[in-house]
């Protein structure tokens, strides 16, 4: 019996020091900065799934132990806030869009991302990474598909904690504004946009 309770507690122990700490990468939408110039007269949908939005990533912390989130579903928010200062009008969409809708919400570019991300930290002590990238590579396509410009950019965002204690996934939302002003000023700056 007592082998049988030493046994369990250890599959106890185990799975708690595997588990991962939730965080979230969407931070405060006024930390991406308006452009200095108007938006272009263009109506753009932005393509992220529903497999996308529920994709969880899970990567290294502090400490030992690691952190999950979900980076589709956290960067939609910024990324359509950022493309929002570049374009006039910005749609949501869950899949490739096809010839009706193109028409029916008058798209002049579809645009893609693929989003990668990493985190680290030193501390043995605390679980939050102090350290997180958000690298997010964008293809702007026309109404047919044929890609018309891309956009690779990465993000970076370090915090101590003495900034996170009370904000754990705080370089990961630093990091995501960062990709996300990057972003918007390549493709603000695109000469195959400015048509």
């Amino acid at each position: 019996m007592a082998l049988i309770r030493m046994i369990a507690a250890a599959s106890v122990v185990a799975a708690l020091s595997g588990c991962a700490h939730e965080i979230s990468l969407t931070g405060d939408a006024n930390t991406i900065p308006a452009l200095s110039r108007s938006p272009l007269d263009k109506t753009v949908g932005l393509v992220i799934t529903d497999d996308q939005l529920s994709s969880e990533v899970i990567t290294p912390g502090g400490g030992g132990d690691k952190v999950s989130y979900h980076p589709y579903h956290d960067l939609e928010l910024p990324i359509y806030i950022g493309l929002g200062h570049v374009f006039k009008n910005v749609t949501k969409l869950k899949s490739a869009p096809d010839a009706a809708t193109i028409q029916a919400k008058h798209l002049d570019y579809v645009i893609t991302p693929k989003i990668k991300t990493t985190s680290s930290s030193p501390s043995p002590f605390t679980w939050p990474p102090t350290d997180f990238s958000v690298a997010l590579a964008c293809t702007v396509a026309d109404p047919s598909g044929q890609t018309v410009t891309t956009a690779d950019v990465t993000g970076t965002g370090h915090a101590e904690f003495s900034e996170f204690k009370r904000n754990f996934g705080l370089a990961g939302q630093l990091a995501t504004a960062d990709a996300v002003s990057k972003l918007q000023s390549v493709l603000a700056k695109a000469p195959e946009l400015q048509k």
